[in-house]
């Protein structure tokens, strides 16, 4: 069975954290648990980094989470670090699940915004596409967003897109057979194939968070 390790929280080691039940010390526990092919979530870890990892078999996940040994109770990085904000927030170690909940509305509702106002990225050609993209993977909005449209397919389209335009280009350009244009062939097939990449990242982000503010 393949192995990954994963760690959400590299601070764990260096901060300490507090549970929000009784507002002790947290210890660090490290957690197995097996994902079965086939499954969203074992999906999920072949979209990680540039080149894409395809397991053909179950995966043995083993990373570490925060544990109360005074509570009994466990708490995932991810829960922690909305903890740790309501922590934050309210000035205090002890906070309620619904401060928790609050807290976790006002970062969903920033990470909105900052979508939104992140746009502007995508007039530089591709790079643009590829960091908005990040940003909306590592927002909490990531699983909103993932009921939609997978971010990878989002990506492969755009270079479909690409590809297709730079086709479409490369036989108008052969057509017309204008020696002005056939001089400067490979920016006029370049440069508007590279500006098409973001199109589809901008009405992905125009049709899901634009819309949803207007109502």
């Amino acid at each position: 069975m393949h192995k990954i390790y994963e760690n959400d929280d590299l601070m764990m080691y260096f901060k300490d954290r507090f549970c929000h039940c009784c507002g002790k010390a947290l210890k660090i526990k490290k957690t197995e648990r097996i994902v079965h092919k086939g499954t969203k979530e074992h999906r999920s870890y072949s979209n990680i980094g540039v080149a894409h990892h395809y397991f053909y078999g179950d995966l043995l996940v083993i990373g570490k989470e925060y544990y109360c040994a005074s509570c009994n109770k466990t708490f995932t990085c991810d829960e922690q670090s909305i903890i740790i904000e309501a922590q934050k927030k309210y000035g205090r170690r002890i906070v309620s699940e619904e401060e928790i909940t609050d807290t976790k509305n006002c970062i969903k509702a920033e990470n909105f915004n900052a979508i939104l106002k992140q746009r502007w990225l995508l007039l530089i050609p591709v790079i643009g596409g590829v960091l908005c993209g990040i940003s909306m993977s590592n927002s909490l909005l990531d699983e909103e967003i993932e009921k939609k449209i997978n971010m990878s397919k989002l990506t492969a389209f755009s270079a479909y897109l690409v590809l297709g335009i730079a086709i479409i280009l490369k036989v108008a350009l052969c057509i017309a057979n204008n020696e002005m244009l056939n001089k400067y062939q490979i920016a006029l097939v370049a440069i508007p194939s590279l500006l098409s990449f973001n199109i589809p990242t901008l009405w992905f982000i125009n049709h899901t968070f634009k819309r949803k503010k207007d109502k």
